[in-house]
């Protein structure tokens, strides 16, 4: 029955495959018979053909649309979307996002249906970026788009894709909320494979809660499903699953069944990391039945395939096995091999550190051949023993005098080595710490400054609110209106002027107490820019000063979002703050020695080097009025230099008098996790978890 099954998946897939290689031959060849006219159309018809088989080359054949000259044929938006998803498939998502939003900023030349599939690849990158914030917003993106469209099989889908976010969270009574809601809509459209799909996710998260009947009930549900239809490119992630849950139960015949059915789905589609996963769990089955041999064989051949596929997860489950398999065979040297081949992998993908079970290994390892050694030890002991019965007492007592003596000056000799050793660290260590009471004083003595002349300039505002007010009761009614009205402005600029220092002590305060958490994501620092900019208009519109900002490529750097926020907000009012009216400000970013380079230039009065050096000093508060004496808090720069070294990045002035200054500050790139498991199931729209 296997044998027969595996047959007619093997044909139906090959037929699939010759079909679409055909197809893609056909183009290639039209592509040189084709005047240059038609060239654009056909590029853009391969690189739809490869898309999902070789990325490279549908890169390729799109670059060429773009670059061509006859811009009026060519729809761009598409075009970047196709890139997009090529990129996608490639596991490259930080320029496939660039890609998609690139199409995005082409939106009046999207329909609703390509909006929402941006939006859509935006969320599975975001989300295989680890960065489920992000994941999340852009999945009800998409979902907002397609209830426009009132596309129930699409809104189904949305649905169960940001599910499966909350999955990845372990927030699992939002994805069961989620998951139901996406069944209702599967059902109404009769769509069996979404809702096998839905059945195997709620199985996981019943699993992962303990309720084992619910939890296989739901695995059988999706599985005679499954077996219903055709071509399901998931069906060994589902009978894996199932086999995992029979494993985790302890019915090991049961879970061999279904990891031996999974091997049969994968083996018939070629897909080596559905082979290389099941035959890692069918090692980890024999393991646990004390089958090693037939274990070891699984576990080689899995081994061999994951790093021919590179998907360093499963890699990493075989190196355990291995390594446990070799320990319960009392073969050592081979366990610990494979543990420290487990433990290096380990920390390369930023994991728990496994030294702990390396050590236990060697020291076992150890353990049994200082025990043989003894044991041949003893042996030549007797032997020498027999030997030397014949010989003198005499002899007999120097020989054993000389060995004490050489075992007492060779202990010695290693007592005195470990207390010197010992001598050393705790030296290190007591400079460290006279060291960090020295710094710890210091800046002690710098806050105490610091506040002493934050009281100062926070008691003038006061004095000015309570001096007018109380001019105002004695005499108000000698003073005009005009009077008046001039009292209460001054009282209310005290005021605001107040206001403000107040409410950046606090904020800095509370960047000093922690109070304030690092919540650092990956996003795109133009737009960033973009809505700060939009912001300060009002600002720059009443000093008719030019905001000036160039679109440039989108930068994705791994930010706290509301810290860098408040810095580009705090350069830019200083910006206008200091430029004469009619001026102008320029905002840029640019990447330089693997950093973003944010720089905030105008071209207002400008400020010497002397001044220039204390802006950022805490003990100094260094403050002047604007060109239209406007007031300051001389609190902002500290704060920005302590909220852009939180996010692992520098500030700094270049100024010159008369000129106008430029503020600059870098930020860290955003560097996806390369060592997430990924899939060579092409899962662009809906999502299986496995």
């Amino acid at each position: 029955m296997r044998r027969i099954l595996f047959v007619i998946i093997s044909i139906h897939i090959a037929s699939f495959v010759y079909s679409e290689n055909t197809k893609r031959d056909s183009l290639t060849v039209l592509l040189k018979d084709y005047s240059d006219s038609k060239n654009e159309e056909l590029l853009y018809k391969l690189g739809e053909a490869y898309v999902s088989v070789n990325q490279d080359s549908s890169i390729y054949y799109l670059d060429q649309v773009l670059n061509s000259n006859l811009y009026d044929s060519i729809d761009y938006a598409k075009t970047y979307i196709l890139q997009g998803k090529a990129l996608y498939f490639k596991c490259d998502y930080t320029n496939a996002i660039a890609k998609v939003e690139k199409a995005l900023e082409l939106k009046d030349k999207l329909s609703l249906t390509d909006k929402a599939y941006c939006y859509n690849i935006l969320g599975n990158a975001f989300s295989n970026m680890e960065n489920y914030k992000l994941s999340i917003s852009s999945y009800l993106s998409s979902l907002n788009v397609r209830n426009q469209l009132a596309d129930t099989l699409l809104i189904s889908r949305s649905l169960n894709n940001i599910g499966n976010v909350y999955f990845q969270l372990e927030d699992y009574s939002n994805a069961l909320r989620y998951y139901n809601e996406s069944l209702v809509f599967k059902k109404k459209v009769s769509d069996q494979k979404g809702i096998a799909v839905i059945y195997n996710n709620q199985a996981n998260i019943y699993h992962k809660l303990g309720e084992k009947a619910k939890s296989i009930s739901f695995y059988i549900k999706a599985l005679v499903i499954a077996d219903e239809l055709d071509n399901v490119v998931w069906k060994p992630t589902l009978l894996e699953n199932i086999g995992k849950y029979y494993l985790d139960t302890e019915e090991y015949d049961k879970s061999l069944v279904y990891y031996r059915r999974a091997l049969l789905e994968g083996e018939a589609r070629d897909s080596k990391i559905d082979i290389s996963s099941v035959k890692a769990a069918l090692g980890n089955v024999f393991l646990m039945r004390g089958e090693y041999d037939k274990s070891l064989g699984f576990l080689q051949e899995a081994l061999k395939i994951s790093k021919e596929i590179s998907v360093p997860v499963i890699e990493l489950d075989c190196y355990q096995n291995l390594a446990s398999l070799y320990e319960h065979k009392s073969n050592y040297k081979e366990s610990v091999y494979f543990y420290k081949k487990y433990d290096n992998l380990k920390d390369s993908l930023n994991r728990v550190n496994n030294s702990r079970e390396i050590a236990e290994i060697q020291s076992k390892y150890q353990v049994e051949q200082f025990d043989r050694e003894n044991e041949i030890l003893r042996q030549r002991n007797t032997i020498q023993k027999l030997e030397i019965d014949s010989q003198k007492n005499r002899t007999t007592l120097l020989s054993a005098i000389g060995v004490f003596v050489l075992g007492f000056v060779v202990y010695s000799f290693y007592v005195a080595r470990i207390r010197k050793k010992v001598n050393r660290i705790l030296t290190d260590k007591n400079k460290v710490i006279y060291q960090k009471n020295n710094d710890l004083s210091n800046l002690n003595s710098t806050k105490d400054r610091f506040l002493s002349i934050v009281a100062h300039d926070l008691k003038n505002p006061f004095n000015a609110v309570l001096g007018f007010t109380d001019l105002l009761m004695d005499r108000y009614e000698e003073l005009d209106d005009s009077m008046r009205q001039e009292y209460i402005e001054i009282i209310h600029k005290s005021a605001s002027h107040g206001s403000l220092l107040l409410e950046t002590l606090l904020t800095w305060s509370r960047s000093q107490m922690g109070v304030m958490s690092y919540n650092p994501v990956g996003l795109n620092i133009n737009q960033l820019l973009r809505d700060e900019i939009e912001s300060l208009e009002e600002k720059a519109f009443a000093k008719n000063i030019e905001l000036f900002f160039p679109e440039k490529e989108p930068v994705l750097v791994f930010i706290d979002t509301d810290m860098i926020r408040t810095v580009i907000r705090n350069l830019g009012n200083n910006a206008i703050k200091f430029t004469n009216e009619k001026g102008k400000i320029s905002f840029s970013v640019q990447i330089e020695n693997s950093q973003a380079l944010i720089k905030v230039s105008d071209n207002g009065v400008g400020i010497n080097k002397v001044d220039a050096d204390k802006l950022f000093m805490l003990d100094t508060n260094y403050s002047t009025a604007g060109t239209l004496n406007e007031k300051g808090t001389g609190l902002g720069l500290i704060l920005c230099k302590d909220f852009v070294e939180k996010n692992n990045g520098e500030i700094g002035v270049d100024s010159e008098p008369g000129k106008g200054s430029c503020f600059w500050f870098s930020l860290p790139l955003f560097v996806e996790n390369e060592h997430k498991k990924t899939s060579t199931h092409k899962r662009e729209e809906e999502v299986l978890i496995s």
